[in-house]
């Protein structure tokens, strides 16, 4: 692959299905210029993140003669992002080549391929420049059980305490096997604040119309905060979910694309001050609000570059990567009509992929920032205090207000 500068990059692949002999380099093209109906004979479509290679996708790739497609998608969250997802031979019969890559090396490739200056080389049926060397998942037939009691003990310990208000983001599977799933979790987190504490957790929907450019993800769904288990909701992870489930009566926003849902006694108080229509991470959004009461994010096994909290010090600021969106909305009587919000996150952030080696938290961290660390089976959790991040991240932002999006 070359970039603007006839520089080389290369990136690990995994490929599977049937691949086309071709001893020549070929053009790719981003997912978004495939859906505005650019000419994709011959080339690679690099899908979305959240673009499953089902048959859908694969029967449009394959009907306007598409060599194949590059893909970071899994149903898991991959916590190191140079890991690479296998989705097997998914191309069943379709003259398709299906390439996986890295959730790090998606993000580069997915920025080459909508400038243009990204191409793939096939020499037979072999795929060169394949290195670093593919790495291999974990296995995880022997992670260790994870029990309730483990989990509190764990909580305590990382510093959430009675009374705490918690941003949280999770990862179910990464610490290891949690006995009870999500529930058991959720339960525990509830007994270590108590009765006058508080949690929220991210209910964010696939509802884009616009953003920056034509909607690029195959699995929109107009925006509806009714809909509690909706699919559209399902890439922010397990737990989001299940809590919905176990408490259907729990307040939830009603924010178009990034709405939370809560428990506690503030949590409808917390969750009502931000309109459908408003910046996702304005001044009214939960995480603000939850700073300004001195809260607490916990990170339960997710990585640090999920924390949303981080797009507050963007909106406050009118950093700049925001832009105009454009969300499908369906009303309360089953029609669907189209709604404006401002500053919306329309790009990538270096912290998405690079997490802790991101800028952002490698000078946050320099400058103080306290990142409480407990170990739980093969993972951790993390504890963050809002109001010294957003002191410390503000200093930053005002000296250079592009470290937030990183060099991406």
């Amino acid at each position: 692959m070359d970039n603007a500068d006839s520089k080389t990059e290369e990136f690990a692949f995994r490929v599977s299905g049937t691949m086309l002999n071709c001893t020549h380099e070929v053009k790719a093209m981003s997912e978004a210029q495939f859906l505005a109906g650019e000419d994709a004979r011959g080339v690679f479509v690099v899908l979305e993140p959240e673009t499953p290679p089902g048959p859908k996708q694969l029967d449009a790739l394959a009907a306007r003669d598409a060599l194949g497609f590059i893909s970071d998608f899994t149903e898991e969250r991959f916590e190191k992002p140079d890991e690479i997802p296998s989705f097997g031979d998914v191309t069943a019969g379709r003259p398709l080549a299906a390439i996986a890559v890295s959730p790090r090396s998606g993000v580069r490739l997915r920025t080459l391929a909508g400038t243009g200056f990204l191409r793939v080389r096939l020499e037979g049926e072999a795929l060169v420049a394949t290195t670093p060397p593919i790495a291999k998942k974990r296995d995880r037939s022997n992670d260790p059980e994870i029990t309730r009691d483990a989990i509190l003990a764990a909580l305590a310990e990382v510093g959430v305490e009675k009374g705490d208000t918690l941003l949280v983001h999770s990862s179910l599977s990464a610490c290891g096997h949690i006995v009870g799933g999500a529930k058991t979790i959720i339960e525990a987190i509830i007994v270590s604040i108590g009765p006058e504490g508080n949690f929220f957790v991210p209910t964010f929907q696939r509802s884009e119309c616009y953003l920056n450019g034509i909607n690029k993800r195959w699995d929109h769904r107009p925006s509806d905060f009714r809909d509690r288990a909706s699919e559209a909701i399902r890439w922010v992870g397990t737990l989001p979910l299940e809590f919905m489930r176990l408490y259907p009566d729990a307040p939830r926003g009603v924010h178009i694309s990034h709405s939370w849902a809560g428990w506690g006694p503030k949590a409808s108080e917390v969750l009502s001050r931000q309109g459908e229509d408003e910046p996702p991470f304005s001044d009214n959004s939960c995480p603000a609000v939850v700073k300004d009461m001195g809260g607490k994010i916990l990170l339960f096994g997710s990585p640090i570059g999920h924390m949303s909290f981080v797009h507050c010090f963007e909106t406050h600021f009118n950093l700049p990567g925001l832009g105009p969106s454009y969300y499908d909305v369906r009303l309360a009587d089953g029609t669907i009509t189209w709604k404006y919000v401002p500053k919306g996150l329309p790009g990538p952030r270096e912290f998405y992929s690079k997490d802790e080696n991101a800028r952002f938290f490698r000078e946050a961290v320099a400058r103080g920032l306290d990142i409480h660390r407990v170990p739980l089976g093969v993972g951790e959790l993390r504890r963050i205090d809002c109001h010294p991040f957003w002191e410390i991240g503000s200093a930053l932002v005002a000296e250079d207000p592009r470290i937030v999006i990183g060099d991406v």
